[in-house]
């Protein structure tokens, strides 16, 4: 931007926006700021992170705010969460903003503490369910305390909304996002196999009878956890009898590129959830130009056009009545 205006003079830029990144630490490391070489060479989709035009600082384990050394030792005895709650509370005020990217347990946590304490740091929250009985007491008790809130699945805004007092007004209307460059099908024509990927929420003992006996081949690009409430609640012992058409593996983002340009169309099954568990696969697999069939739970509500993007089936059914009929 140039000088005041009136005023003749060299032009000058905006200082940058000073961001502290407060992220999911599950799956790290490699951390997100290192992964442009992995993206240059075509290894994983970019992140929408990547094209934020502001200075980043995250917080993660590496604990690049840099707490003094007493503190770092203090710091080593606590969950690294609270690590994050704490820190980010003491070097907050330093940042334009404090963005809490899909880590809903410390953005409340933080927020709370904030107005307990009276201080202030500006909060802005990627946040995907606040329905669960502790999450959604927290924020009623400390919405008043994060400038702005991302919350994508509609019926969780509704509810924060109507159930939770946070005003309209602080909602920012994103949609999720999705890199194109990447998921891009090179070739149109498919076969005839189905592909299922993903692990929240999932419904894959549903998938998996509903495929059996017939010669089509499905892959589930994930693993088969039976200790893992969310993913798979037949006994542990199915796990091992999968029928010869259906194959599960972990999957490289390369790799299930691949599966998805060679599939007639990607399954969601879902259990039954009030948030948008399986819109990353269901906006990969729309980029890959395939269509999605996906069970018909609350929180994807209005994510599609049924007969357009997509095929709504009923929870725990898929095609298995198809199937017998």
């Amino acid at each position: 931007m140039s000088g005041a205006p009136g005023k003749a003079g060299p032009s000058r830029s905006e200082p940058r926006m000073r961001v502290l990144v407060v992220a999911n630490t599950e799956f790290t490391p490699p951390y997100v700021d290192e992964r442009a070489a992995h993206i240059l060479a075509g290894a994983e989709p970019r992140s929408w992170i990547h094209g934020v035009d502001a200075d980043l600082t995250f917080l993660d384990q590496r604990l690049l705010t840099g707490p003094p050394r007493l503190m770092r030792s203090f710091y080593r005895r606590l969950p690294f969460r609270l690590v994050q709650v704490l820190e980010a509370y003491r070097v907050g005020p330093r940042f334009d903003v404090v963005l809490c990217w899909s880590i809903a347990d410390v953005t409340l946590v933080l927020a709370s503490l904030l107005k307990i304490t009276g201080r202030k740091v500006p909060i802005v929250a990627l946040l995907t369910r606040v329905s669960e009985a502790k999450k959604a007491r927290l924020l009623r008790f400390s919405h008043s305390r994060i400038a702005r809130i991302i919350l994508p699945p509609e019926s969780q805004r509704e509810f924060a909304i109507c159930k939770l007092g946070v005003p309209p007004g602080k909602f920012v209307d994103l949609p999720w996002t999705v890199d194109t460059e990447f998921w891009h099908s090179e070739d149109s024509a498919a076969t005839t196999t189905i592909s299922a990927a993903g692990g929240e929420m999932r419904d894959y003992a549903t998938l998996i009878r509903a495929m059996d006996g017939l010669d089509i081949p499905c892959h589930i690009a994930g693993s088969l956890d039976p200790n893992r409430r969310d993913w798979w609640r037949d006994d542990s012992d199915r796990a091992h009898a999968l029928p010869s058409n259906v194959t599960v593996r972990p999957m490289s983002p390369v790799e299930l590129r691949e599966l998805y340009e060679r599939s007639r169309f990607v399954v969601l099954p879902l259990q039954s959830t009030d948030s948008d568990n399986g819109i990353t696969s269901m906006n990969e697999a729309w980029s890959m130009q395939r269509g999605v069939v996906c069970s018909q739970v609350a929180g994807q509500r209005n994510a599609f056009t049924p007969g357009v993007e997509g095929v709504w089936v009923p929870p725990g059914m898929l095609m298995h009545s198809e199937k017998r009929s």
